[in-house]
């Protein structure tokens, strides 16, 4: 029997990195910015967020837990992931995209073709970005979680 697959998006999903992810005036990230303050002293502030506890727990009680993140993930990246107990069996990141024209692909872009091998498998996905949500929610076989949503509180 094969295992269900859960993706899972890492920045605002599983971790708050907000503090180190300055935006544009147009609400946009700030590339120049965000690689300056990728330091290992600033990953390492980054905190969990309530999803991080879903994915620890998913991965735990047999799901097929894949990471997908339009971040270039270096070293860093990778040690807080494993400092915090944050597993998954496979990972997306742009940083392992063999093709150079994927760096630039917009997000919901970049992550379509990423799970493109998914394409005939039922799977629930979490994501904060709005376009992320609206295209993966048009397709049938996908069970598409806005993070904000899931993160909040019950008031």
């Amino acid at each position: 029997m094969k295992k269900p697959v859960v993706i899972f998006d890492l920045d605002e999903t599983v971790v708050d990195s907000s503090h180190r992810t300055p935006n544009n005036p147009d609400g946009t990230l700030n590339l120049a910015k965000y690689f300056e303050n990728k330091t290992r002293e600033n990953i390492f502030k980054d905190k969990l967020l309530p999803l991080a506890d879903k994915m620890k727990e998913m991965y735990e009680t047999g799901f097929h837990v894949v990471v997908c993140t339009a971040r270039d993930m270096n070293e860093d990246d990778f040690d807080f992931l494993e400092f915090h107990g944050l597993r998954f069996h496979e990972i997306f990141h742009r940083g392992n995209v063999r093709k150079p024209h994927h760096h630039s692909l917009p997000d919901a872009e970049y992550k379509t073709k990423q799970l493109k091998k998914y394409k005939n498998t039922e799977y629930t996905f979490y994501d904060d970005a709005a376009p992320i949500i609206e295209r993966f929610r048009t397709y049938p076989n996908v069970n598409m979680v806005d993070a904000r949503q899931a993160n909040t509180p019950l008031t």
